[in-house]
């Protein structure tokens, strides 16, 4: 008989190294498979433009904002899409603010 370990979280991140996490990776070897297709569109000179607009796309999709660090940008303006506009959120402010 078997015994095998239910761990007792599974929902934190794999981290790769200090600041990249796997879906960060899976993240760039997307933007990178997605150039490696669209390239072959793009103008013969708009190559480097294009090439640093997906760079810079793609560090903007992984930073993680400031005012929750437990999402990342590309979570934060989905959830800012997709929210109801009629519904009234709270805002909360620090004494110190």
């Amino acid at each position: 008989m078997r015994i095998y370990q239910i761990p007792n979280e599974i929902t934190t991140e794999l981290k790769i190294n200090k600041a990249l996490y796997l879906f960060d990776l899976f993240l760039i070897i997307g933007l990178i498979l997605l150039r490696m297709i669209v390239l072959p569109f793009v103008h013969s000179s708009l190559v480097w433009p294009f090439t640093g607009f997906i760079v810079l796309f793609g560090l903007f999709l992984i930073i993680r904002p400031a005012t929750n660090p437990q999402k990342r940008m590309n979570q934060a303006i989905l959830y800012a899409m997709v929210r109801k506009k009629d519904t009234y959120s709270a805002i909360d402010y620090e004494e110190g603010e």
